[in-house]
């Protein structure tokens, strides 16, 4: 594994416990933005392990599930893990008025633990 694909799951795992010490603290919108955050981070990781680049989140999000979804490689319910939880921290960073429940933000902070952990599998 190179160090940029490491350094990208380290960050994987420390938006990890950011998110997880934000819910803590009944943040849920923060909450939210950095589980997604840990998928981006994963995805990032596991494209540049196939030295595949991409420099937009939706970039990103559309190139894993092409290398990676429709290779058979993951399971699709990740391609919509990593896409509803890019929806999710799209409202809760730009709109006013969202309410980001708290059991939104434990779905999608289980779904972004056992995608880092999809992708961590994917790159060793």
């Amino acid at each position: 594994m190179n160090e940029e694909v490491r350094l990208h799951l380290e960050r994987a795992d420390d938006c990890i416990k950011d998110a997880e010490l934000l819910l803590s603290a009944y943040r849920q919108s923060a909450a939210a933005g950095r589980a997604y955050y840990a998928m981006f981070h994963a995805a990032t990781a596991v494209l540049l392990k196939r030295n595949i680049r991409r420099h937009s989140h939706k970039g990103i999000i559309s190139a894993f599930g092409q290398f990676f979804v429709k290779s058979g490689d993951v399971e699709m319910r990740f391609h919509k893990y990593i896409a509803e939880a890019f929806d999710l921290r799209q409202e809760s960073d730009y709109e006013p008025l969202v309410d980001i429940t708290e059991r939104q933000v434990k779905r999608v902070l289980e779904w972004a633990k056992e995608f880092v952990e999809v992708c961590r599998n994917l790159c060793e």
